[in-house]
């Protein structure tokens, strides 16, 4: 059986005195950054310098969080916490004075960035882009905020920089003249990107002119970081590269496997754009290698994947009112090296509310018990002290963040908000700007209604999506979310109100039978969510969720090794899925194989640590195998995921452990 350690249980106990681990820490964000790609270059030779980070440090997948959206998940890096604490809930707000959208603003996260708790405790930060950082936050060192790059030159060649986008204003006029435009690239720069350019049409075709403008964007932001790195003191570095997300979207397509739809000879032009972004950050990376020094902790992370194989998405999900987020994958990536880091290790079970704990921790500062996250310990040579502080959101003095009366400083950003509309994750502008505003509201109580329900907050989550229902009934995005809040919360009569009548008017809609079959399986009628569940598999493209729900079917029924067939299929599809992982568990340990089921639930766990099934499952087929202690740690770390969790208290119980009520 393969031997697993997640590193020591957070203490709660105040930490004093903690020693600083790295004199710096560069904190690099590739946005969509997948080891699924990256391990094919890193074979051939083309990734050197995340290569020499990885051989001199860590390396481990990255879990995300739902809804899988960048300013979200990049805020959630930054604060160590969800959304429905740093109130960060898409990439636009209501603009409350103009009655407009903007992109979303620092004055709208309510919680202490890393760069907020490190300005108070005496520390020093240079961040360049990350999302929601304008207006750039007077803190202790200097910041670029993610709209430094907007807009363009004027037709006498005059760009005056977004007002707030620079902190400190004496850097305003060095960091202006760093900006680059499409025009300032050449067709010689495009080439490692698009080798057949010269065959393009371009006053057809504007896709180069699209991955120029994506690239110079990509390469403004990493000259201003690399110029303050240069010119400015500090203790954390944070930089975030939209890049790899940016081209994904509307490159990933062509990128082999060639996807059914595409033809021939778009696949041949464009199927090497994407491999050359990936190039590009690498050497984007030696450069902060090098300025860096030997004495920086680097991290660089994804904070999310995205789909390059047989998964990418095909079509429209019925899920889904945000089409661009179908592209996400559930895993990004992590790499760690540096001062006290170990050397050519693998880092298993982390997360995006993990970085900030470990990050504080390098720095010698203690993390927050409010904050979520463990602090990787199993990545350190000696692990840090496992104190923290109750918050660091009570922890007084100047922090730097923005006054939030700069929100009703009225500012420009159309460039932005374009750019989200053509990548996906925005509507087409609307006329009547007050229902446009109303849309932005209602888009950010969904968010926050999915990130409720991620977490199992399903009472928290029904009120927002039945508003959400009441006042756009035609949205079926919306209707299926509470449908499936009423299933989970056990109000099941409501569920049926929802999913019966659309049933009804479709009776083999794939997504409606899937959640009737979820239904019936909570009502203990497995055969009826079979019956149902078939309906969906046979109506529509097979999907994951409805061969999980079916194996999750035969588990109830007590078929172990049907269900064995069914999560061995679905792990064929997508190896790192962790409910499939974790659905395996139960069937080897259904049918007696403590030990398979022990490695399918350490599997399960390291691709998702807050799990509590998966560490339930692992408790149980640790207790089989006789060892008593691991058992109870796991049973313990399902009850403290979710102190709710009836079979981990029962499991304790029945150890003779005390459990809090």
């Amino acid at each position: 059986m393969v031997q697993f350690s997640m590193g020591p249980e957070p203490s709660l106990r105040p930490a004093s005195g903690n020693t600083r681990i790295a004199r710096r820490v560069a904190l690099i964000g590739w946005d969509a950054a997948d080891w699924k790609l990256i391990h094919p270059l890193l074979d051939r030779g083309l990734l050197p310098n995340l290569q020499s980070l990885i051989e001199r440090g860590v390396m481990g997948s990255l879990a995300t969080l739902d809804p899988p959206l960048s300013p979200v998940l990049s805020t959630s890096i930054a604060t160590g916490l969800t959304a429905e604490r740093h109130g960060i809930l898409g990439f636009v707000e209501p603009d409350p004075v103009m009655g407009t959208l903007r992109p979303v603003s620092s004055t709208a996260r309510k919680t202490k960035a890393l760069w907020n708790i490190l300005s108070q405790s005496g520390l020093r930060s240079v961040v360049a882009n990350w999302f929601a950082s304008h207006p750039a936050e007077p803190i202790q060192g200097a910041v670029v905020s993610n709209l430094y790059r907007s807009g363009a030159p004027g037709p006498e060649g005059d760009w005056p920089l977004p007002a707030g986008a620079i902190h400190p204003p004496r850097h305003e006029a060095a960091l202006s003249e760093l900006r680059v435009t499409p025009a300032d690239l050449t067709a010689a720069d495009l080439l490692p990107f698009i080798p057949q350019l010269a065959r393009v049409d371009q006053d057809r075709d504007r896709r180069p002119l699209t991955l120029a403008s994506i690239l110079a964007e990509n390469i403004s932001v990493h000259a201003a970081a690399t110029w303050l790195m240069e010119h400015e003191q500090w203790d954390l570095f944070a930089v975030y590269y939209d890049t790899i997300d940016h081209a994904g979207h509307v490159f990933m397509p062509y990128r082999a496997p060639r996807m059914e739809g595409i033809t021939e000879d778009d696949f041949g032009l464009y199927r090497e754009v994407i491999d050359g972004v990936y190039c590009f950050h690498d050497l984007m990376l030696g450069r902060l290698i090098q300025l860096a020094g030997p004495d920086t902790a680097f991290l660089i992370v994804s904070d999310h994947g995205f789909f390059s194989d047989h998964l990418r998405p095909t079509g429209e999900s019925a899920f889904q009112l945000d089409q661009a987020i179908a592209w996400h994958r559930s895993h990004g990536m992590l790499t760690m090296a540096g001062p006290g880091i170990r050397h050519d290790e693998l880092v298993f079970g982390a997360g995006l509310l993990d970085l900030a704990p470990t990050i504080l921790a390098l720095l010698g500062l203690p993390p927050a018990e409010d904050m979520r996250g463990r602090v990787l310990a199993e990545a350190f040579v000696t692990p840090p002290p496992p104190g923290r502080i109750p918050s660091w959101e009570d922890v007084p003095g100047d922090c730097g963040m923005v006054d939030p009366a700069a929100a009703r400083q009225p500012w420009e950003a159309a460039e932005v908000i374009d750019q989200l509309i053509a990548l996906g994750y925005l509507e087409p502008r609307q006329e009547d700007a007050a229902q446009e505003f109303a849309n932005a509201r209602h888009q950010q109580d969904f968010i926050l209604a999915r990130v409720h329900l991620s977490a199992g907050r399903f009472l928290e989550a029904i009120p927002l999506l039945e508003k959400l229902s009441a006042d756009l009934p035609a949205e079926l995005p919306y209707r299926l979310y509470l449908a499936q809040a009423y299933c989970e919360a056990g109000r099941f009569d409501s569920c049926r109100s929802i999913l019966d009548p659309i049933l009804r008017d479709a009776p083999d809609r794939p997504v409606v039978n899937l959640l009737r079959g979820n239904l019936a399986l909570l009502e203990a009628d497995p055969l009826r969510a079979l019956d149902h569940l078939l309906r969906a598999e046979a109506a529509g493209p097979p999907r994951l969720e409805t061969k999980l729900a079916i194996g999750r079917v035969h588990l109830a029924l007590e078929r172990w090794h049907d269900a064995e067939r069914i999560f061995r299929s679905a792990l064929e599809t997508d190896q790192d899925n962790h409910a499939a992982h974790t659905g395996l568990a139960r069937a080897c340990y259904g049918r007696g194989d403590a030990s398979a089921a022990a490695d399918a639930a350490m599997t399960a766990v390291s691709l998702h640590f807050e799990d509590p099934a998966a560490h339930y499952v692992l408790g149980a087929a640790l207790a089989r195998l006789g060892n008593l202690d691991r058992a109870v740690r796991a049973f313990q770390t399902s009850l403290a995921l979710r102190p709710d969790f009836a079979p981990a208290r029962d499991a304790l119980a029945a150890f003779g452990v005390p459990v809090s009520a």
